[in-house]
């Protein structure tokens, strides 16, 4: 199940398209029970339950992450990095299966078995091999992560930390030499202190506006 973008109340079933929004499995011994218009449904969001499963994306095996699949409602192995519902506690082929013809990104029809396995439910997001070792630092990618609440392409990354830095060494430069013209304009005339102290509002002020645009700036990049 995923949740309705700006409904918190409200779930529908997961599929592929929907993964970031994934929230538990259905299940008889819930966690949490969402409620809306007098409409429940049980939501399992910790533990081992019963999932629907596919083999559209490979054969599913005991240890396999399970994300949203092409089919509404039904799980599959993950295979790239995604969102995912949580870990495969059997194999799909030791479970009884039915078939069920869908479409693949092609257009093309195929027969998939789709079975009831154990899950070890867990939301959270799986990075494959390669993009763990992607070239960006890990604390950058999961604090991307965390401000977009989904997972963030490199680039966007490596545009905002970027932007970050910019912003900083800007500020320091700016606030060193304002300091620095401070202190000379003193030295030379004392009297000139009341006017200094203005100076220097005034620049920590234009400091605090290039930290909030930047981080508007940054906000917009890795949520868009």
């Amino acid at each position: 199940m995923s949740l309705k973008k700006d409904e918190p109340n409200t779930v529908q079933l997961a599929n592929r398209d929907r993964a970031d929004q994934l929230v538990g499995i259905v299940g008889a011994d819930p966690l949490i029970e969402l409620t809306d218009n007098n409409k429940s449904v049980q939501v399992v969001t910790s533990g081992v339950t019963a999932a629907l499963v596919s083999d559209i994306n490979g054969d599913v095996k005991t240890g396999d992450k399970i994300t949203a699949s092409p089919i509404e409602g039904v799980g599959m192995k993950a295979t790239t990095s995604t969102m995912v519902v949580g870990i495969a506690q059997a194999d799909l082929a030791s479970v009884k299966t039915s078939s069920r013809s869908v479409k693949d990104t092609t257009g093309q029809s195929v027969d998939v078995k789709v079975g009831t396995i154990p899950v070890q439910v867990n939301i959270t997001f799986y990075a494959t091999a390669d993009d763990t070792a992607s070239f960006l630092p890990s604390f950058l990618r999961d604090f991307a992560r965390g401000i977009a609440g989904k997972e963030v392409s490199p680039i966007r990354v490596l545009v905002a930390a970027t932007i970050l830095l910019l912003a900083f060494v800007s500020i320091a430069v700016l606030l060193y030499a304002s300091v620095r013209s401070s202190i000379i304009s003193i030295g030379r005339n004392p009297l000139s202190e009341v006017s200094v102290r203005k100076g220097l509002l005034q620049i920590g002020g234009i400091g605090v506006a290039i930290l909030l645009l930047t981080f508007i700036t940054i906000y917009l990049i890795l949520t868009t």
